[in-house]
């Protein structure tokens, strides 16, 4: 076609010069437009080839997170994890390791088989860990022994604005889960204002909020508004208000700040329990530039995991059993404003865990004074009585970190302990609840194959977290 034009350009002269401009224009336009067409074809034949990829891509992903979400479900909770491969145990697998279910999570049905393994892969994380989340933290129960009696209730307060000003009115939120391990009736909530603040008798409806039950408004008992001089006021349940095991009331009301600048703490305790049941001083709210310490006896005690290390692992069992070197952190502080002196830890180690030694890296480093065994719950007490009082200086913090051995299988293991002061400072030793949480998860893998013959593998694999998320694993010998 090029040397078509050149030859008619060539032969253009005087009369022919307008025909030829007009034939020269029809060629162009068939020189450069015919490839254009057929490129825009191909393009839009390529747009919707990849469109219709694209989509096939999404839907797989979206699906892909749907199976991943059913998973984490499934594995939050030991029993119903085992249940749900007891229900789908595979007829195709004579051993019974395997399990299978089909689901449909995303408009596809997704095949789902689990198969145990016997190598842990390497790199595990929480399989919630991109979404910010944590290990699915069960609620822990009181163990019974007389220790622990008349505990039912873990009371717990936070405040909407902890740095409010001064006559500003706040929200405080009590919560009240029930730590036994049946139905618990609740009678009474008991309330305790800091000096200087008093209830709001114009603020927002007290609401309480009851398991199975509608919210409902809720007022003081002997008086709708108290005094503002009235700091112990209380609020009685209604009749037959009963708590399942692991479940929790909450209570919301007002409560106008002081005028005068100070840190101010919070206590709340409820009946049947009372003092044993107290929060311990906490929901604190800090008024002007100042911080400080709550006013008079206030202390916060706390057990946490400090490391995990994998020792060995039996696998001959349908249940493997692993066995750890485990270091848990105590650590007390005093957040009052008088000197405290510990007397006493009663520290009630899980199931399957035992005492080794203690740190010499922290403030207290004293071996313990006794090591019994509590047949009724099958669980190591290891106490330590101090000759020489440990003193707390307001804002002071001691810690103490002991190493423990553990031969576990899959499950959630809590801690118990009990802090003792000198002098009477408290009504009752100081109780952690249920704490220092490990969960630990089996070694599974998982593939999903959808209706379509797309198929993932995902590793549900064993997963070690404590209270806090923090999950780490190991690959197996």
């Amino acid at each position: 076609m090029i040397n078509l034009i050149r030859t008619i350009a060539s032969r253009l002269n005087g009369n022919d010069q307008r025909g030829g401009i007009a034939i020269l224009t029809a060629l162009g336009f068939l020189l450069f437009s015919v490839p254009l067409i057929t490129a825009s074809l191909d393009l839009a034949q390529a747009t919707s080839i990849d469109a219709r990829v694209k989509t096939d891509i999404t839907h797989r992903q979206y699906c892909g997170l749907g199976t991943q979400a059913y998973l984490d479900y499934l594995l939050a909770d030991t029993t119903r994890w085992t249940d749900w491969l007891a229900a789908n145990v595979d007829p195709a697998d004579p051993s019974g390791a395997t399990s299978t279910e089909t689901v449909d999570p995303c408009g596809r049905n997704v095949t789902i088989s689990v198969a145990q393994q016997l190598v842990l892969p390497p790199n595990s994380t929480d399989p919630d860990a991109d979404n910010g989340g944590s290990a699915d933290n069960p609620v822990g129960l009181i163990p019974p022994l007389s220790a622990y009696g008349n505990r039912n209730f873990q009371t717990s307060k936070t405040v909407s604005n902890p740095n409010p000003e001064p006559g500003e009115s706040v929200l405080y939120t009590i919560t009240i889960t029930n730590r036994d391990d049946s139905p618990t009736s609740l009678t009474r909530i008991d309330e305790n204002l800091p000096p200087g603040f008093s209830y709001d008798c114009n603020g927002p409806d007290n609401i309480l909020s009851i398991p199975g039950q509608a919210d409902q408004v809720i007022v003081p008992f002997h008086d709708e508004c108290p005094d503002a001089d009235d700091l112990d006021f209380d609020w009685h349940m209604p009749a037959g208000t009963t708590v399942p095991s692991g479940e929790s009331v909450t209570l919301t009301f007002t409560a106008i700040t002081s005028n005068q600048a100070g840190t101010y703490c919070n206590e709340v305790s409820v009946n049947p329990g009372g003092s044993k049941t107290t929060n311990g001083r906490t929901a604190t709210v800090q008024i002007g530039d100042q911080a400080g310490q709550c006013s008079d006896d206030a202390v916060s005690v706390v057990k946490t995991v400090d490391s995990l290390d994998l020792v060995s692992t039996d696998t001959s069992s349908a249940d493997y059993v692993y066995t750890f070197d485990i270091d848990y952190m105590i650590t007390v502080t005093n957040t009052g404003s008088t000197e405290l002196e510990i007397k006493e830890y009663i520290d009630l180690l899980p199931e399957g865990f035992s005492y080794v030694s203690t740190s010499s890296s922290e403030d207290i480093t004293e071996t313990p004074h006794n090591l019994h065994d509590e047949s009724q719950v099958n669980r190591q007490r290891v106490t330590w009585k101090f000759d020489d009082e440990i003193e707390l200086d307001p804002g002071e913090s001691k810690s103490m970190i002991i190493t423990t051995v553990a031969s576990i299988e899959r499950g959630d293991y809590w801690s118990d302990l009990l802090v003792d002061f000198d002098g009477g400072a408290f009504a009752e030793d100081r109780y952690t609840w249920p704490t220092a949480l490990i969960s630990v998860r089996d070694v599974y893998t998982v593939t999903a194959t959808d209706d379509q013959g797309n198929s993932q593998v995902i590793d549900a694999q064993v997963w070690f977290g404590d209270q806090d998320g923090a999950v780490q694993s190991w690959t197996l010998p």
